[in-house]
């Protein structure tokens, strides 16, 4: 299905009936890398974000700036009709429910980061990240979609993934390879790590039940699980085994039924 906010076209799909969680994927992501996650009992309410999968892919840069991000997530979610819900979110896609979740606590039960971060606090790390933020997207924008797959899946980050099944591994460049390069670019300015304000000292004042989950191969976010659980001893710092930063993809029984035991 398809919805617009502000001329903006967004693909959703909603999945399972029962109490409702949206889902967020990562950067270069698309809805359909939550395919194999399915939790009885719970509706899964699934956004291609904006510049990603079909959602709309808009030259002006404007519109992928976070908190214009955000508003337009929260302007989706009310169009369903939904006022109380938990939200899952996947690396940028957790950076983002966790800022959405700041800014619309009232309406979230229950929140799930998976492998995410808070931001990058401090101006010289934020100045370091914006930097290689506007470099990355400039070799995008110069260098294609196909250069960018070969890049990004060479990362030590996602070294774990190529133990994954051909199919998967399949599925996973094939994701990569239908982005736009101005999309992920604008993605970056907008949206990067470098641009997204440090929420660490917010995590504190989290009240709902919060779950944080990442693998055990992943050690700087089995460190930023750690942290945020340092910062908030309420929050549940679930650590998989076997897999690494992306576990619902490396390992998607074992997520599911860590986030099943979570929400029910």
């Amino acid at each position: 299905m398809w919805m617009a906010i502000e001329n903006v076209k967004y693909h959703l799909e909603i999945k399972g009936e029962g109490k409702p969680f949206v889902c967020l994927h990562g950067f270069s992501e698309n809805l359909s890398t939550w395919e194999f996650i399915n939790i009885e009992g719970r509706q899964m309410i699934l956004i291609d974000l904006i510049g990603h999968g079909e959602s709309d892919k808009p030259f002006s840069g404007k519109v992928y700036y976070w908190k214009n991000v955000i508003r337009h997530l929260h302007q989706l979610i009310q169009q369903l009709d939904l006022y109380q819900y938990s939200l899952l979110g996947y690396s940028m896609g957790g950076r983002i429910a966790l800022a959405y979740t700041l800014a619309y606590s009232g309406e979230i039960d229950k929140l799930i980061l998976e492998s995410a971060s808070y931001g990058e606090c401090g101006l010289i790390n934020r100045f370091k990240r914006r930097r290689n933020d506007t470099i990355l997207a400039k070799n995008i924008r110069q260098n294609g979609i196909e250069w960018f797959n070969r890049y990004w899946s060479g990362l030590d980050i996602f070294a774990t993934q190529t133990q994954s099944p051909q199919d998967v591994i399949r599925q996973i460049h094939e994701r990569r390879l239908q982005n736009a390069p101005h999309a992920l670019a604008n993605t970056l300015y907008g949206s990067g790590q470098g641009t997204f304000p440090c929420l660490k000292n917010q995590i504190s004042g989290l009240t709902m039940p919060v779950l944080y989950i990442n693998g055990e191969y992943d050690r700087k976010y089995v460190q930023a699980g750690l942290e945020f659980k340092k910062l908030n001893p309420n929050i549940h710092h679930e650590i998989i085994k076997g897999v690494g930063h992306n576990t619902h993809i490396e390992d998607p029984q074992a997520f599911s039924e860590v986030l099943k035991n979570f929400l029910d």
